[in-house]
């Protein structure tokens, strides 16, 4: 699903677990945009993922996650 712009606070829900995670900030690497992903069931550190944001023609996405308000 495609966002306008993925911003911080923003809830995503992973393709494959099911599970939803917040958006805690964003980033950009030499060539590429990343985004840092806190599971709402985190307990210390284990619970953060780094996902890659792809531009596409309708906005923007994060690969393998699907925006949560609209599931």
């Amino acid at each position: 699903m495609n966002v306008k712009r993925v911003c911080t606070g923003q809830m995503w829900k992973n393709v494959e677990s099911g599970e939803i995670f917040v958006v805690t900030s964003l980033y950009k690497d030499v060539l590429a945009s990343y985004a840092l992903l806190r599971t709402i069931r985190q307990e210390g550190s284990e619970g953060n993922k780094r996902a890659k944001v792809v531009r596409t023609a309708g906005g923007e996405d994060i690969l393998g996650f699907t925006l949560a308000e609209l599931v």
